[in-house]
């Protein structure tokens, strides 16, 4: 009996700890997500409109990574300045992004998995509710670490 007690309490601690590491891992793509989307845009317009007419060849792709860079940078520079001078107006920023963020990858694998957005209930409407439940409390976690992170 107290073999399987502190069995049962150390699978408990094992899987805190891997939800704990979930939760960093999410931390860390809260972040990506947001560098790679507003570099991507950023790279999908400088390419075209302005670096094939100012260079030439494998160079174009110079000024890309380039631009990713300085756009990530002036983001993180922006978002930590931002989040320190202006915490309320922070705080709507960083739950919008998180829940977003966390919406994106929580689509992404339910249509790698299931298909579609998995089946938790049998009325479509309350499932989808369901699922944007789960967005919004995975959304929570995500934030409190966005907020710690840009402070």
């Amino acid at each position: 009996m107290l073999f399987a007690l502190l069995f049962a309490i150390g699978i408990i601690l094992i899987l805190l700890q891997i939800v704990r590491l979930i939760i960093g891992f999410g931390m860390i793509f809260a972040v990506l997500v947001d560098m790679l989307v507003l570099g991507g845009f950023a790279i999908y317009y400088a390419h075209h409109e302005w670096f094939i007419h100012i260079a030439s060849g494998k160079a174009v792709y110079f000024w890309d990574i380039l631009l990713f860079v300085l756009v990530s940078f002036v983001y993180g520079v922006a978002v930590t300045r931002g989040t320190s001078r202006f915490p309320r107006i922070a705080g709507v920023f960083h739950y919008i992004v998180a829940w977003v963020t966390t919406g994106f990858i929580y689509v992404f694998i339910n249509y790698e998995f299931y298909n579609g957005l998995g089946r938790l209930l049998n009325n479509q409407q309350m499932n989808t509710v369901v699922h944007l439940v789960i967005i919004s409390i995975l959304a929570v976690f995500i934030y409190r670490k966005r907020m710690d992170m840009f402070r």
